[in-house]
């Protein structure tokens, strides 16, 4: 469990804790069938490493389930674990990503042991539409700030974070919880549950993006830069939230690009999750970076091999110590620019392809901190934690 500064134990494992299992329904002894479900199936999660996950993302590709069951209903089915004959509700989230209606993913959250698989059974009936009962949502987004900035916010119960014309900026927790939904008009307001930590002004904040071509740079921050973008919330939750901004004519050099970002936070977890996927009409190769605002007074870790960017100093003034940290795949890192006021940790574009790296907002006072010395834990914090982000978990699906 999270506790204030000077409690913590000054060890990497302890530095920042998972919060508590997301919730199940209580184990019932009724067969599922019992509620109208027709057909099931067995999905398979495999984790290879030697760590245990706390409560980690699942994704399941709705896609690769009907390619293994052609009839599969994403709207109406459930999850159970099967355990000596009872059978409990693991919580499970739909999401439709393009908005024409179909779900693209299935997400939940299991805590994985160490080189472990584990089995769930998927009941579901081919036609119809019903949803088991869920239990209190972690996760939410909306839109946010004033009138035409186009402004988005997501969170997990545990973390919070909103964009605005590119700048994306942390909320501080006290207690658990979600707050998006009561924003006073200044955020940067200490509330009874906390407050904005990071004023990003001119800067791109916890990861706010540029696109490279050689030395020219389109920081996609301000809408200055003649590009378009268009913005949106794709689902407020109960167990991820998800918000979305494409961006198109993106022209550095003589190039023609798009972007587009999805940003998640999943329940009892601390990270932002960001999807990047970059398109080329035209031009050379170019990198995108996620762009990290340099703080007053900070310590800062760059670990390239290892993933991540760590940054620990002053946030806004009532903020007080606020720490930053970028993780990402060490194969994609492409290089570091400190030139103005971020450090843009520069990556390798695959073309067509979605990328994802993940940030993450500490606060010294809040329930995402560090103990002393606060700056060299927070950089071991943000290496395990990209270490198990990274880990690549396996799923399958199987008759039952």
């Amino acid at each position: 469990m999270f506790r204030k500064p000077g409690v913590l134990p000054i060890c990497a494992a302890a530095v920042i804790a998972a919060g508590l299992a997301v919730s199940t329904a209580e184990a019932q002894p009724q067969d599922p069938k019992s509620l109208g479900f027709k057909k099931q199936f067995v999905i398979e999660i495999r984790n290879p490493s030697s760590l245990t996950l706390e409560n980690h993302p699942i994704v399941l590709n709705v896609d690769e389930i009907r390619a293994f069951e052609p009839d599969f209903n994403s709207y109406n089915f459930a999850i159970f674990d099967e355990t000596g004959g009872d059978y409990r509700l693991v919580l499970s989230q739909a999401d439709d990503l393009n908005r024409d209606r179909i779900h693209d993913e299935i997400v939940l959250l299991r805590t994985l042991p160490p080189s472990s698989t584990t089995r769930l059974t998927c009941y579901y009936s081919p036609k119809g539409s019903f949803q088991l009962m869920m239990s209190a949502p972690k996760a939410f987004a909306r839109l946010v700030g004033a009138l035409g900035t186009g402004g988005l916010g997501w969170e997990s119960n545990l973390a919070a974070f909103k964009v605005v014309n590119g700048r994306v900026e942390a909320y501080g927790k006290l207690y658990a919880g979600l707050v998006l939904s009561k924003l006073p008009a200044d955020d940067t307001i200490l509330q009874e549950w906390g407050l904005n930590v990071l004023g990003a002004g001119g800067s791109a904040g916890l990861g706010g993006l540029s696109l490279w071509a050689g030395t020219t740079r389109i920081p996609l921050t301000g809408g200055a830069a003649g590009y378009q973008v268009q913005r949106g919330v794709l689902s407020s939750g109960p167990l991820r939230a998800l918000v979305r901004a494409e961006y198109t004519g993106l022209r550095p050099g003589q190039g023609d690009y798009g972007a587009v970002v999805i940003y998640s936070a999943w329940a009892d977890n601390i990270f932002s999750r960001q999807d990047v996927l970059i398109t080329a009409k035209s031009g050379t190769p170019a990198v995108f970076s996620a762009d990290v605002q340099k703080l007053p007074d900070e310590a800062m870790t760059l670990d390239k091999d290892k993933g991540f960017l760590a940054s620990w100093g002053r946030g806004t003034a009532l903020a007080g110590e606020v720490g930053l940290a970028a993780l990402f795949a060490p194969a994609d890192f492409a290089g570091l620019d400190e030139s103005g006021l971020d450090r843009a940790i520069k990556f390798h574009v695959k073309a067509g392809k979605k990328q994802t790296f993940w940030t993450v907002g500490g606060w010294g006072r809040g329930i995402v901190t560090a103990a002393a010395p606060a700056g060299k834990n927070w950089a071991l914090m943000a290496g395990e934690l990209g270490l198990k982000l990274r880990v690549p978990v396996e799923v399958r699906y199987k008759a039952k």
